[in-house]
């Protein structure tokens, strides 16, 4: 505020200092002084201070939308889609923070225009009404101009949505694309372009609208001084000082006027943004939380029994027909024992899997720990005694959440275990490096999972993408030190040559268990078979 009414105070001082009946003309330069350092000390002590406060709301909503998907269950992020998710982390809040980093300038800005319409006000009232009738008609201009440019916005965002999509498959299957001329040609012509295109034709619609819209108020301001100038003096009602006080003040409010009217198509994207993060934060549901006073990490390492009674889970699935059904399943993994998950594609093994880890909720059943139910009260405790490797895992650059004393030595002792110790390094918890194989990759994953020590592991087709020599490490000898230490161990996999490593293998078919043997009987099935 004091930026804009020092800017309006300095018109005046110009315009008193034109006039050849200025009173106190020698205190005139003073005040001109005065007032220049007034507006450039505000200016950037309120420029910094907004600034900030905008920064702070921006970090403040970056926090709360990375807990907002953290917090989300899991099932329910797959379904909206990493191409959605990561619009919303770049996109929205890109736009989100363009719109902070001009409020202060548009604040400014704004309060330069009502000082010097307020200024107006006090050279004449009639005068200043006919001003401010231009300015109303200008802003049913931009009244206009909102509705329709925020519904341009709007439409280009759905747009966004699926670009992102696009450029992750553009990403993601650019061997596939590179192989195959007609498929890369068709891609890029018939999906990736029109889409694009229809990002730009909205954008551009929206901003276009909202450019229409301030050129013409604009224009409205210079007719208004074009009144003042040539058919006002007509009247013979105002002095000249009025009407050079006029054309001064109009003139000087133009530059701060056009800044405003320029910010807008920026702010009207900015709420499109919140609107789509908004939607996202009512929509996605808050999963299970830890209860209070739980300790977020598992104290003991011994083995546990996990059992699963009756449990059941349905869920539609992509481009087919119908929902897929599991169960009714039951299920008991114990301590010091190797379970191997065996099925076709498609036969809800990873299902399963997800349902142990607490990752998906069963419709139906339950889920007990050493004998206790789990449900939400304590789900992301009951989680926390998992170590696995999913089969399209993430793999981070550093070990994170792991005690730090030590932890480099033992990082490179099973480095040295899982033979790359040549190919990577640790300092301070920080590989020297995750560009590798996607056999050294789900090594280095299965070294994470080992410095977790937690009591049960499980491993989905960890072994599907090493050589026949690890591959044999792994059975014969990763997972019997598994089990030797007390782990519960459950591995899915099609290795049916390794089939004699497990103490149980359990079958499953569209979603149900069909087969579930243990060692002893599997030997007796054989000896009877032969």
């Amino acid at each position: 505020a004091a930026s804009g009414l020092s800017s309006a105070a300095l018109v005046a001082v110009i315009n008193t200092a034109l006039s050849p009946e200025a009173a106190y003309p020698e205190l005139l330069p003073w005040a001109f002084g005065a007032l220049v350092a007034v507006m450039a000390l505000t200016r950037i002590g309120s420029s910094v201070l907004v600034l900030r406060l905008g920064q702070g709301a921006v970090f403040q909503l970056r926090l709360h939308l990375s807990r907002v998907i953290l917090r989300a269950p899991l099932r329910q992020l797959q379904e909206l889609g990493a191409a959605r998710l990561m619009a919303h982390l770049t996109e929205d809040i890109n736009a989100i923070t363009e719109a902070f980093t001009l409020i202060p300038t548009l604040c400014i800005e704004g309060v330069i225009v009502a000082a010097c319409l307020g200024y107006l006000a006090w050279l004449s009232g009639p005068l200043a009404a006919g001003v401010l009738g231009f300015a109303v008609v200008g802003v049913l201009f931009f009244r206009f101009a909102d509705s329709k440019g925020i519904a341009a916005f709007k439409a280009a965002r759905q747009h966004d949505d699926a670009l992102y999509a696009h450029f992750r498959a553009l990403t993601e299957g650019t061997k596939e694309l590179k192989i195959h001329r007609p498929r890369r040609e068709a891609f890029f012509h018939a999906v990736l372009e029109p889409t694009a295109r229809a990002c730009r034709r909205h954008y551009t619609h929206g901003v276009s609208l909202y450019v229409i819209a301030g050129n013409l108020a604009n224009a409205l301001f210079y007719v208004a001084l074009g009144l003042i100038l040539f058919v006002v003096p007509e009247w013979g009602l105002y002095s000249p000082d009025t009407l050079r006080g006029y054309t001064l003040t109009i003139l000087y409010m133009m530059m701060p006027l056009t800044g405003v009217l320029d910010g807008l198509p920026i702010l009207g994207q900015a709420s499109v943004s919140l609107d789509k993060l908004e939607g996202l934060s009512q929509s996605l549901q808050t999963d299970a939380a830890p209860t209070a006073g739980r300790p977020a990490s598992v104290p003991s390492r011994a083995g546990v029994r996990v059992q699963l009674s009756g449990v059941t889970h349905r869920y539609r699935r992509e481009n087919e027909e119908g929902d897929f059904a599991l169960g009714p399943v039951d299920l008991v993994l114990a301590p010091g024992e190797i379970t191997f998950l065996i099925g076709g594609n498609g036969s809800g093994k990873t299902t399963l899997a997800m349902i142990l880890l607490g990752l998906y909720i069963p419709e139906a059943g339950s889920v007990t720990l050493n004998g206790k139910s789990i449900d939400d009260s304590n789900r992301e405790h009951y989680r926390q005694h998992f170590s696995v490797v999913f089969s399209d895992f993430f793999l981070f650059d550093r070990l994170l959440g792991l005690p730090q004393r030590g932890l480099d030595a033992q990082a490179r002792g099973y480095l040295e275990k899982l033979r790359l110790d040549r190919s990577v390094g640790i300092v301070d918890g920080e590989f020297s490096t995750i560009s590798l194989s996607q056999g050294q990759r789900k090594r280095l994953a299965l070294l994470t999972a080992y410095l977790e020590d937690r009591p049960v592991y499980v491993f989905d087709e960890w072994a599907s993408d090493q050589d026949p020599v690890f591959r044999k490490v792994f059975y014969t000898v990763l997972l019997p030190e598994l089990r030797a230490r007390g782990k519960t161990v459950l591995v899915i996999t099609h290795d049916d040559g390794y089939f004699g490593v497990a103490d149980r293998c359990i079958k499953l078919e569209f979603g149900r268990i069909v087969d579930d043997a243990s060692r002893v009987e599997r030997f007796v099935d054989a000896q009877l078979a032969s």
